[in-house]
């Protein structure tokens, strides 16, 4: 049998400008686990790690991170464990590709990096197995990275790598599209795809294909810690896929609505609800609040609770019954826009009519406005 560890989209140095000061934290945190997923392929004993694209977050790579990845695939090779690498979007083979500037080929005897057009192998006689390679020439492209995919030696087992979006209908067209028809005709054993942020399955009538999705929290999409794949390819020719977590980070989003809150102490304990300092939050406050409250000063207040938390206010204060009472047009005005915030569906629309509802008070109360 064959084992491979399938990982992509590690996007180291990777600068996390959404994070603020503790970007510089995460970005040293991707390059801890980095290491953490090369000691599981030691670990697991594989015979091959696969990274399907995006190794590096740019082109523009620092010595330190070359550095890194040069020791830890030379730990891979202490173990006879060889290593498959396809450029991605984000370090893309082209004129200015870091594949260029730095030949880890020959700084690292065991790493194959598929460069140039179309698709490229390399035969492991020893495992009966070859893979299959295409790197992404440019970050956008109309072309599937599947295109023309079939087994091209006589090999017992074939892999492929690729690095683009299957087609669900609601992605890019120029982001490197690929159809679940060319998963269906490929004839491989296995398909390690990359560039979604999230482990992702295409089984689709005998292929097994997945995303193993970031080893580590990159994007605000990522529900859970990163993760790697562990591929096994039995003699059978059948394929089972482990998933391994190897990640720390994780992202959620939380929305309050001030109705079922009493008072600023409720809404704290709502926010700080499962609080872990491994967890970026993002909170959306909406609906008409009863107390005053300061944004900055809550985040201020709750942020050590969290690895990182951002706080969206779009609510706007409670008005009490009568208070515009005798003033027609003002409670007038009121009602309808509260009738409306109510019935508002896409979030920036009622984000609109609440800012819209405090500044027409202002004008029909003949404040300043500024």
């Amino acid at each position: 049998m064959v084992r491979l560890l399938h990982t992509a989209d590690i996007h180291l140095g990777a600068k996390f400008t959404t994070l603020g000061e503790k970007g510089r934290e995460q970005r040293e945190q991707v390059r801890a686990t980095f290491k953490k997923l090369v000691s599981l392929a030691r670990d697991e004993k594989v015979d091959i790690l696969l990274i399907a694209g995006d190794l590096f977050d740019s082109n523009l790579v620092a010595q330190k991170d070359i550095q890194l990845v040069k020791e830890q695939f030379d730990l891979l090779a202490k173990d006879n464990i060889h290593v498959c690498i396809i450029p991605g979007t984000h370090d893309c083979f082209d004129q200015d590709s870091i594949y260029r500037k730095v030949d880890f080929q020959t700084l690292c005897p065991n790493v194959i990096v598929f460069t140039g057009e179309g698709w490229l192998i390399k035969a492991f006689p020893r495992l009966n197995l070859t893979v299959h390679g295409r790197p992404n020439i440019s970050n956008r492209s109309y072309e599937s990275p599947l295109e023309g995919l079939h087994p091209l030696t006589s090999s017992r087992f074939h892999v492929a790598m690729a690095h683009g979006s299957l087609d669900i209908g609601s992605v890019d067209r120029d982001d490197h599209v690929f159809t679940i028809e060319q998963l269906r005709s490929s004839g491989m054993n296995y398909i390690a795809l990359g560039h979604w942020h999230r482990a992702y399955p295409c089984l689709e009538k005998g292929v097994t294909a997945w995303y193993s999705g970031s080893p580590e929290l990159i994007s605000l999409d990522q529900k859970e810690p990163g993760q790697c794949l562990l591929v096994t390819i039995l003699d059978s020719g059948d394929t089972t896929v482990e998933r391994r977590q190897v990640g720390c980070r994780r992202y959620d989003e939380v929305t309050i609505d001030f109705s079922s809150i009493n008072d600023l102490s409720e809404l704290k304990s709502r926010i700080s609800q499962g609080a872990d300092l491994n967890l970026v939050r993002r909170v959306t406050l909406k609906g008409a609040r009863v107390d005053d409250m300061d944004r900055e000063e809550l985040t201020t207040e709750l942020q050590h609770l969290f690895f990182h938390l951002k706080i969206d206010d779009l609510s706007y204060p409670r008005l009490s019954e009568g208070q515009y009472e005798g003033r027609l047009i003002i409670a007038n005005f009121v009602q309808l826009m509260k009738d409306y915030i109510e019935k508002c569906q896409d979030q920036l629309e009622r984000k609109n009519a609440e800012e819209a509802l405090q500044l027409g008070l202002a004008l029909l109360e003949g404040r300043r406005v500024l």
